[in-house]
């Protein structure tokens, strides 16, 4: 479909294109006249393209019209980046040639956004047209590929971006025609096997498996012509009931719905309790006895063996210390390994990679705006660490453990190293173990080893250096492997030559200190310049209100920070309830008031006296409303809509007063707190106390608990080292 501006998109993709020889890849272009086009020109046609980009047949002419953004063309002497731009032409007539829409449009897309200068991807593109670029496909196509190994190796954030340019090269380079596929042989009539019967084992991962096998049973009904109109997700039915596998229960008891429950409570209660606290557990294998199991394992791995039998056996044994060095299951790890899912493992042997991806099962970035992940704290939720170069390769040969040959390895180191207490389940958990007991915290093992991941929600607020997190692994992997008889350069010291970057992993919803510092700097100057009374009251409770949520790191919800009667000033200490299933006496929580906020309740105390006095006489409903303050029957926090209403602050309100300035869910002030928290080295049960984030059977104020209130209050000089490093000011009127 041609517009009034396709002649002259033609004739300048035709002229730009010609900017290159036929050396580059093969593909001639010459123009019978150089016509360029002014960057005036260029702007207006691209914004005659405004809301139709995407369209199939505008994608190509809003790549070539946003050229506007570079200087203009000197036919003559071309710049690197106008010869960038030409380069890609000619990709784009290779894929036009061969039918390969998609690559036109991913490449033409990501190169439009990418030369504009305001976007966060524009020092990629800088990087391509700057040093990437070559005079042959071949030569360029292996800077492209270097470029992208070394972004790998480092775990660079810019990875994801870059593997898009980097696909349109890697395309044109390898692929010189089109994918073609042939079948042949009979069709298919096979039906289906979605209605047949099953039986699922559901698997607890992170639980202990030396109990209970919940089993669910799912049976389908023939229905006629292999239609259930009852049935809307075929992938995910219901279990027709489910039973416990137990050789102690009686059969009547397997299928009791409230035997289910119970065991399955009792079993992940079980579980949290082993797991936290008491090292003497027997549950949880000693130090020494986790050293010399890993000792044999690598001396029985590295022995010469024939025959199918022993490789098989030797596959549980190179899976046992794939469990071991990652803390998944053995189970989770063949899946993934044996899938190429790549969650877990990243092995190939083509490039001799052989790593352990570390993952925050958590949700990603989804602010839009340019230039975002500039100001964020943590750019990744994931990153890769080396495994055993040995171990790395046994596993590119892909097969199964055999359960069989599991269990024989484990009763050889149960009889070899006479070990009273040993099982798949203590064995998986080793890693975890270490890292909780001698290197870290519980909040950094989860990350590493992901267990527990789905039963705490403090690693969604998590932030940590990866050079850290790699310390930890590092750490961990030179105690496991203390009593190896193997060089240590090959079982523990290969992490010591891993550089990673300067990223960070954790929450995306935590903004970096400087950025904060200007909003909270923002809103002060708002409350203190701000002539109207009513803006001036609502600014002010806006402020307070993203203080008190820094320096208490309470969930933003209405009515937070609460009523005046629930804070003890003088003490530095407040009781909230910020969670509607804790809201009763006996299940709130204990937060401190640091010296900056107590200043800033006090001086806000004292505003909204005077603002009574002041402006009653204006609204008789002001005065009626700030009583009820100081009463105790509305939150401390208000603000005051167009009819002069008062309402309770929350997290609508916010997002309308201040979502245009701060695009920020509104609870990004518990995500700064805890990574200033854990920067500060408080210790974990306080943070968990203090968050409300502990795990089940673990609640501070339970009467058996051993963390005073004097534990709670200490942290309050954590938070004023938050408002030093914020530059807070207090709002003085």
């Amino acid at each position: 479909m041609e517009d009034i501006y396709t002649a002259d998109i033609r004739d300048f993709f035709i002229t730009v294109a010609s900017l290159v020889s036929n050396d580059f890849m093969g593909i001639s272009v010459e123009a019978e006249q150089s016509k360029p086009l002014a960057s005036a020109h260029l702007k207006k046609i691209y914004q005659s393209y405004k809301h139709k980009l995407t369209k199939p047949e505008n994608i190509t002419r809003a790549f070539i019209a946003s050229t506007y953004h570079l200087p203009s063309l000197d036919i003559n002497n071309p710049s690197k980046e106008w010869l960038w731009v030409a380069k890609l032409c000619h990709l784009l007539i290779y894929f036009s040639q061969n039918e390969l829409p998609n690559r036109i449009s991913e490449t033409t897309a990501e190169a439009r956004k990418w030369m504009n200068p305001t976007s966060s991807n524009h020092e990629i593109w800088q990087h391509c047209y700057v040093t990437l670029q070559a005079d042959t496909l071949q030569a360029m196509y292996r800077n492209f590929e270097n470029y992208r190994d070394e972004l790998e190796s480092k775990n660079n954030v810019e990875l994801k971006a870059f593997s898009k340019i980097y696909r349109t090269i890697d395309f044109a380079f390898n692929n010189k025609s089109s994918i073609t596929r042939t079948s042949s042989g009979r069709k298919q009539t096979k039906q289906s096997k979605i209605d047949a019967p099953k039986i699922e084992h559901i698997t607890q991962t992170d639980v202990d498996g030396d109990t209970d096998e919940l089993v669910s049973v799912i049976g389908f009904e023939p229905t006629k012509n292999n239609n259930d109109i009852n049935r809307e997700r075929l992938d995910n039915p219901i279990p027709d009931f489910n039973y416990i596998e137990q050789t102690t229960l009686k059969e009547t008891e397997k299928f009791s719905t409230n035997q289910i429950y119970r065991r399955t409570h009792a079993k992940f209660a079980h579980a949290n309790k082993n797991e936290r606290f008491v090292s003497s557990n027997i549950r949880q294998l000693p130090i020494t006895a986790i050293q010399n199991m890993v000792s044999r394992l690598w001396q029985w791995f590295d022995e010469d063996s024939d025959g199918e039998s022993d490789r098989d056996k030797k596959r549980a044994i190179a899976y046992l210390l794939l469990s071991l060095y990652t803390g998944h299951s053995v189970a989770r790890l063949a899946e993934d390994i044996n899938n190429n899912d790549k969650e877990i493992i990243d092995i190939s042997a083509r490039k001799s990679k052989y790593e352990f991806i570390i993952d925050l099962d958590i949700t990603p970035l989804r602010i839009r705006t340019a230039g975002i992940e500039s100001v964020i704290s943590n750019r990744l939720t994931q990153f890769k660490l080396p495994l055993p170069e040995t171990l790395g390769i046994f596993l590119t040969y892909k097969g199964y453990p055999d359960s069989a040959h599991i269990n024989e390895v484990i009763a050889d180191l149960r009889t070899t190293l006479r070990l009273p207490l040993i099982s798949l389940g203590r064995i998986e958990k080793s890693l975890y173990t270490i890292l909780i007991y001698e290197v870290s915290s519980t909040q950094l093992a989860t990350i590493i080893t992901s267990r527990n991941s789905k039963k705490r929600a403090d690693i969604w607020y998590s932030s940590h250096a990866i050079e850290e997190v790699k310390k930890v692994y590092y750490s961990a992997i030179k105690i496991l492997t203390d009593r190896c008889y193997k060089n240590k350069t090959s079982v523990a010291d290969y992490l010591s030559k891993v550089a990673p970057s300067d990223e960070a992993i954790g929450s995306q919803n935590s903004p970096d200190y400087p950025i904060v510092k200007q909003f909270m700097s923002y809103l002060q100057q708002k409350v203190v310049t701000t002539q109207d009374y009513r803006e001036k009251f609502n600014f002010y409770n806006l402020w307070l209100w993203h203080v008190s949520l820094l320096l208490t790191s309470i969930r933003a919800v209405e009515g937070a920070p609460g009523y005046l009667n629930q804070m003890n000033l003088e003490a530095g200490i407040v009781w909230i309830s910020d969670k509607e299933e804790r809201a009763t006496a006996s299940s709130q929580r204990l937060v401190p008031i640091c010296s900056f906020l107590y200043e800033a309740i006090q001086s806000f105390l004292s505003y909204l006296k005077s603002f009574a006095q002041r402006y009653g006489r204006l609204d008789t409903n002001i005065g009626i409303e700030v009583n009820k303050i100081f009463d105790y029957q509305k939150p401390l926090l208000n603000f005051i809509d167009k009819k002069g209403k008062f309402h309770a602050l929350r997290p609508a309100i916010i997002i309308q007063e201040l979502g245009d300035n701060f695009r920020f869910k509104p609870d990004w002030p518990r995500h700064v707190g805890q990574r200033f928290l854990h920067e500060q080295r408080v210790d974990e049960a306080v943070i968990l106390a203090i968050f409300g984030h502990e795990m089940m059977g673990q609640e501070a104020w339970r009467k058996s608990s051993t963390l005073s209130i004097g534990h709670i209050i200490d942290a309050k000089k954590s938070y004023q080292q938050l408002a030093v490093e914020l530059e807070l000011e207090q709002a003085k009127l």
